[in-house]
């Protein structure tokens, strides 16, 4: 049922959705406005910054903030000018644009915003990734999924570690996770790149994502399984992936 109700809402016209939401800013107070997706794109409007605080005992801090900041105060992309969409949360997301950023040498700019009232449902998410056709990050934890296969797992990581499960359906991979912001929803057609196993107790999966320290954008997630790996599960899961013939001799 849910994604019979999926599927009509993708079949049907994106309408225009508008929430209050702040552009987070590292380095600079944060930006109050509202944040509108429709078919067009994403847009971005904020009220002009105001003056500095008078108590500063400094004038027109708010317009020098502005120069050396040097964002403007609306914000627009079509679908094609985004490069990567992650939904940090469902009140979080950040856009990556093809801008170059000249603060950081032409890296690519990116926006990151919080919704302050409403959120981003997994249909409106969804919809979303359709316009964009490009791999997008969903770190939402998925709901109940049709598992054909699940394994008990813990997430290797550079500083920490997550422990979960892995889900595995006929078209996606699910990271389930307890720790905030590490839960994955992996669509086999749009942002895995590879899976790979060479040990029944260690899986990698490596996925499309905006991964500023590889050029190539990509993010190799390391598993180490609780239980032993079904080579023969293992092995469909290759022929699918790579679209390969049940005969195929390459994959054992």
């Amino acid at each position: 049922m849910k994604d019979t109700v999926l599927l009509l809402a993708l079949s049907t016209a994106l309408s225009a959705q508008t929430f209050p939401a702040k552009l987070v800013k590292p380095l600079w107070p944060d930006r109050q406005g509202t944040v509108e997706i429709s078919d067009q794109g994403i847009t971005f409007t904020a009220p002009h910054a105001k003056h500095g605080p008078e108590w500063l005992g400094i004038q027109h801090v708010g317009h020098a903030l502005d120069r050396l900041d040097n964002r403007p105060h609306s914000l627009s992309w079509k679908w094609t000018d985004i490069q990567y969409f992650d939904r940090l949360s469902r009140k979080e997301f950040v856009v990556l644009t093809y801008k170059d950023d000249w603060r950081f040498l032409g890296r690519d700019e990116e926006f990151r915003f919080r919704l302050t009232r409403g959120e981003l449902a997994d249909a409106l998410f969804q919809e979303i990734s359709s316009h964009l056709k490009r791999p997008v990050t969903d770190r939402v934890p998925s709901g109940k999924v049709a598992a054909v296969y699940s394994i008990p797992v813990k997430r290797d990581g550079t500083f920490r570690g997550s422990e979960g499960q892995l889900d595995f359906t006929d078209s996606a991979i699910y990271y389930v996770t307890k720790t905030r912001a590490d839960s994955r929803t992996w669509l086999m057609d749009r942002d895995i790149v590879s899976v790979w196993s060479d040990d029944p107790y260690r899986l990698e999966v490596r996925a499309y994502e905006n991964n500023r320290r590889e050029f190539s954008r990509t993010a190799t997630y390391k598993f180490d399984l609780k239980e032993k790996l079904d080579p023969e599960f293992y092995r469909k899961l290759e022929l699918k992936l790579y679209g390969l013939e049940a005969h195929n001799e390459v994959i054992r």
